[in-house]
Formats: structure tokens, C-alpha cells, sequence
């Protein structure tokens, strides 16, 4: 992560932006799944961080971001922030996040999960790769 971060700050918030999100994260699996994709990795972005939103922006542009944001921001103070979610195929995965999120590469290093599935949580300036029990559902 960043220097100058609150580590364990920002994996709670990680964790929380996945525990808030889990139906979105399960939306992302189930269709993932459906299009035959093999492992797939979850991530939730949070469109509203320097990190998430950077990323987020890469994949789909800045309009749609901007327009995701600002839907959300008129529901009022009930929503925490804007998340995105997609998958990823865990091979794919397995060069590509430790790119960009180095501290992540031993969780690559080894089979995807078979009790659950992987979800990278990218908020506060970092990313959090946590296995989804599938009876969290």
C-alpha cells in the first residue's frame, strides 16, 4: 500500500467494502460462472478512491464512473461509495494483480480457492484479496 496509509485502517475498510457488497460480489460470480469463465476472481471498486477509481475508470471510462458517482451521490448519505464489480479469470489474474498490487502475489502463487471464491477489495489506496465462502450467499 501507499506510504503514509493507515494499513489497518484500509484493510478494514477493504473488508468492509466487500462485507457491504457481498450481493454485488455474488452478482459478479453467478455471471462470470454463466459466461464460462473458469476461477473467477471478484473485484469491487471503489470508484470514489484514488486507487479504485483509477482502475475502474480504465476498464469502463470516465463518463460511466462519473455517471455511477453521481447517481449514487444523489441517493443521499445513506450509500457509502460508488462500487464497480467484475471478474476475472483467475490465471489471468495470477500475473496481472501482483503488477500492480505486488503485496498480493502469494495469494496468486497458489490455487484459487475451492471453498469460496477470491474477491480483491480495492479501496482507502490498496487492495485486500479475501475468499468469499459460497455460503455467505
Amino acid at each position: 500500500m501507499n506510504d503514509g496509509v493507515d494499513v489497518e485502517a484500509a484493510l478494514e475498510a477493504q473488508q468492509l467494502l466487500l462485507e457491504s457488497n457481498l450481493e454485488l460480489a455474488f452478482r459478479a460470480f453467478d455471471d462470470a460462472l454463466s459466461g464460462k469463465m473458469h476461477d473467477p476472481v471478484v473485484f469491487l471498486l471503489d470508484c470514489e478512491d484514488a486507487v479504485g477509481g483509477e482502475i475502474a475508470r480504465s476498464w469502463v471510462g470516465d463518463d460511466t464512473v462519473d455517471e455511477a458517482i453521481a447517481a449514487q451521490q444523489s441517493l443521499g448519505k445513506s450509500v457509502e461509495t460508488t462500487v464497480y464489480a467484475c471478474a476475472f479469470p483467475f490465471l489471468n489474474c495470477s500475473t496481472e494483480v501482483p503488477a500492480v498490487f505486488e503485496y498480493l502475489a502469494p495469494v496468486f502463487a497458489v490455487s484459487a480457492p475451492t471453498d469460496g471464491f477470491l474477491a480483491i477489495a480495492v479501496t482507502r489506496g490498496g487492495a485486500s484479496a479475501l475468499t468469499v465462502p459460497f455460503d455467505a450467499r
